[in-house]
């Protein structure tokens, strides 16, 4: 990932919680990939370092929230979620 610029760290971190509620995953994730990259370089001073973190959990909360409702919605579809009746999906026998 490229090194990103002190303007597009600073524009990263004007994010609140309520607007990353309101992302869905793709954006959350590169989102998330860009604190990744962001914290990742040499030079973040350590108040902003905690700034990014923050977003970063608060975008890694939203990914997991998203993945955890599809995986729900996904075993309701394959049966009786009470049940916990889980099948792997096979595109031969159950189609694209």
């Amino acid at each position: 990932m490229p090194r990103l610029k002190e303007e597009e760290i600073l524009e990263l971190i004007k994010i609140t919680p309520e607007q990353v509620e309101k992302l869905d995953y793709e954006t959350a994730m590169a989102k998330l990939e860009m604190v990744t990259g962001a914290l990742e370089q040499e030079g973040t001073p350590l108040a902003l370092g905690l700034k990014l973190y923050e977003l970063g959990t608060a975008l890694s909360r939203k990914c997991a929230a998203v993945l955890d409702s599809t995986e729900e919605k996904m075993l309701q579809l394959l049966g009786d979620i009470q049940n916990q009746s889980e099948a792997p999906f096979d595109p031969e026998k159950d189609g694209r």
